[in-house]
């Protein structure tokens, strides 16, 4: 059976721990872009030692190699000079820079937050877990990649406010994420204590248990960073979207009772947005390029529309401003709707049930989303994009005559502070409005997802 270890990877696997790859069998990566392998070391001394690898295929992209560093470091420190900090984590062995590979220590368990039999057990030992990645003491050498441990989040948090705002200005202005950048930088919280220790992705899905409902190892270390505890809160708010969690009042308690650091609820609001912003405006920046692919699949679609509408729904809520729901275009399908019924009927009954592996199957219901989306957008699309234009147009009648220019200058004029917050506020709302509506066939209850009231 062939490898799925790229051989020079393999070679340098083994050159570098003196050991043969005996055995091997693909994995999930871990994140979009990662491969992964469960392998079994030979010694020369004929022990065995069960590892994981993991590789991403990004490697050529010099963008990420400073994620690889930073993970990296905190994987080698937790696991090497600060392991006595508790914070559990597969041991790191070796890395290798040239597929910003890891090899580690394997750790058995489960990633799967709603298969524990005790929830709330699990969910305390994992917020027991970020408490003390908290306190772990962010000045330590090991931890140099990370990021000056002087520099307050405060600034840290102006600092990638700034850049966003360029990355998407330069990269496809989008209205939506030049309001939600202007209110965050007008709003930064002042610093209630240093900058600490993240893991940067916290929440359920990012984290493996036993049978026992404890922790066996924090995992996906890609955006750990230093700056606010109440982010590591807020990013398993914004993952709890998508993937249920027990309810924030539980995260509350068991945080204050292992940090013995109030919640601050303010903040933790802003950083939910905050976290939204750190992977929208990358992610769009690279979809705008030329010939991308990326976020170009159904349920990069679906998730994009959720998020762009919760972050609209944030961003009011914070700024206490009231929108109202614009009034959706009444168009009946047309000859081709039936094509489209057709082909979901085909996905539905005959292509994923006779799907020959798990991956197939799983392309095909992504297509099955996008048939949806075209569905919709076939008979509703040209009729939304009339009213958006005509909108904005009222707003700034100097716009160009095109949907993507005039989306554009909107952006622009946001940025810029040219046009009042309130009344670019409503057009935002009313484009999410219309592109949830496209979307609502294949978002499912993601079409309605919103943060449990906190009070």
């Amino acid at each position: 059976m062939a490898s799925a270890i790229p051989a020079d990877l393999r070679e340098q696997v083994e050159r570098q721990t003196g050991a043969v790859i005996a055995a091997e069998q693909a994995r999930g990566g871990g994140g979009a872009s990662r491969q992964g392998a469960e392998v079994t070391l030979r010694h020369p001394d004929g022990n065995e030692q069960r590892c994981y690898l993991a590789w991403d295929g990004r490697a050529g992209d010099p963008s990420r190699l400073p994620y690889f560093q930073r993970e990296t470091a905190i994987l080698g420190a937790l696991s090497g000079p600060l392991a006595d900090a508790g914070v559990k984590v597969a041991p790191l062995l070796a890395s290798f820079p040239s597929h910003l590979a890891l090899l580690s220590g394997f750790v058995a368990g489960n990633d799967r937050f709603p298969q524990a039999s005790d929830k709330p057990a699990l969910a305390h030992d994992f917020i027991a877990q970020l408490a003390a990645l908290h306190r772990v003491d962010a000045s330590h050498p090991a931890l140099a990649p990370l990021g000056d441990a002087g520099e307050p989040p405060a600034q840290r948090i102006r600092t990638n406010v700034a850049q966003w705002r360029r990355l998407n200005l330069g990269a496809g202005p989008d209205p939506i994420l030049q309001l939600a950048l202007a209110w965050l930088a007008e709003n930064v919280p002042q610093d209630r204590g240093p900058a600490v220790v993240l893991h940067g992705d916290a929440g359920p899905g990012n984290f493996l248990f036993g049978e026992d409902n404890r922790v066996a190892a924090l995992v996906d270390w890609e955006l750990t960073h230093l700056g606010d505890p109440m982010e590591d809160l807020a990013q398993i708010a914004v993952r709890s979207l998508i993937q249920p969690f027990v309810p924030m009042a539980e995260v509350f308690a068991a945080y204050e009772e292992a940090s013995g650091t109030p919640v601050d609820l303010a903040r933790f609001k802003y950083h939910r947005l905050y976290f939204q912003l750190s992977f929208s405006v990358p992610s769009t920046a690279l979809a705008s390029a030329e010939g991308s692919s990326v976020g170009a699949t159904g349920t990069g679609l679906l998730y994009g529309t959720m998020h762009k509408r919760v972050m609209v729904r944030s961003v009011a809520e914070l700024a206490g401003i009231t929108v109202t729901d614009p009034e959706l275009p009444d168009c009946k399908p047309d000859w081709t709707d039936r094509f489209f019924a057709t082909a979901l009927a085909d996905l539905k009954d005959d292509i994923v049930p006779a799907a020959g592996n798990q991956r197939a199957s799983a392309k095909a219901k992504e297509l099955a989303r996008l048939v949806k989306f075209w569905r919709r957008r076939a008979s509703h699309g040209a009729a939304c994009d009339a009213a958006e234009l005509a909108e904005i147009r009222v707003l700034m009648p100097s716009v160009p005559d095109n949907l993507p220019g005039a989306r554009a200058a909107l952006a622009e004029a946001i940025a810029a502070d040219a046009v009042p917050f309130a009344a670019a506020l409503q057009l935002c709302h009313n484009r999410v409005t219309r592109e949830t509506f496209i979307m609502a066939d294949a978002m499912g209850a993601l079409a309605t997802t919103w943060y449990e009231d906190l009070a």
